[in-house]
């Protein structure tokens, strides 16, 4: 990515610095990309069934009370 940048001292040492950015998440592998979005399709399946159970339990409820005051 960058060049390193060396700096040379008078008591014969030798210090190098490289500067470089480095995110975690640039630099993750594909296993734990895919774990991570596996994880995170996991939660919404599960958030989605639970709101389609309670929808369904919610118009099944709602239609038998319709039914009974008509």
């Amino acid at each position: 990515m960058t060049t390193p940048q060396v700096i040379e001292c008078s008591a014969s040492c030798t210090v190098t610095v490289v500067h470089e950015l480095a995110l975690p998440v640039l630099s993750m592998s594909t296993e734990d990309a895919a774990q991570i979005s596996g994880a995170v399709l996991l939660v919404w399946v599960v958030g989605f069934a639970f709101r389609m159970l309670i929808r369904t339990l919610y118009i099944d409820s709602g239609s038998t009370n319709s039914e009974d005051n008509s």
